[in-house]
């Protein structure tokens, strides 16, 4: 499945600097610097982001990746910081959703781009339950709705998508 969602990030402009959101063992992480981005790779699990810097560690060293432990609700990045914001995989984790998506907001210039699993991927493409999906995307896609992003389904995941003017 990350290969349909890295297609459709393919057909975006993320620009030079991206935040990734809940980057966890860096599948995007690989992906966005195999493309020749600068990544702040961010995740609220410690053993993720040791894992990230000894994985990643000559892109960390060459100052192309920093990787950060902290939580998508509070992204110690600058306004405007990145050029986007991408998170994979990662919604169904985060606690307050709409503070996280405002956080995202708030660090990218160019836009915001989150894939997250439906509830027709469980036990398929992740070890949750079709309830746990179900309840998380209702809740991502009533907020997401309110903050004005496009949003788009496919049948094991949607997108989240939100490009300033």
């Amino acid at each position: 499945m990350h290969d349909e969602i890295f297609a459709d990030l393919t057909g975006l402009d993320l620009g030079e600097a991206v935040a990734e959101i809940g980057a966890g063992h860096g599948t995007t992480t690989h992906w966005l610097l195999a493309r020749g981005h600068r990544v702040c790779a961010i995740d609220i699990d410690p053993a993720a982001v040791a894992h990230l810097k000894t994985a990643f560690r000559h892109f960390v060293e060459a100052g192309l990746l920093k990787v950060i432990h902290a939580p998508a609700e509070a992204l110690p990045l600058g306004d405007g910081e990145c050029d986007s914001a991408v998170s994979v995989a990662a919604l169904h984790h985060i606690r307050h959703v709409e503070q996280a998506l405002r956080e995202m907001e708030r660090v990218a210039k160019r836009l915001v781009a989150i894939y997250d699993w439906t509830p027709e991927s469980a036990g398929y493409t992740n070890p949750h339950s079709p309830q746990e999906l179900r309840q998380k995307m209702e809740e991502a896609l009533s907020v997401a709705q309110h903050l004005g992003y496009q949003i788009s389904r496919r049948k094991l995941w949607y997108r989240l998508l939100k490009i300033r003017q």
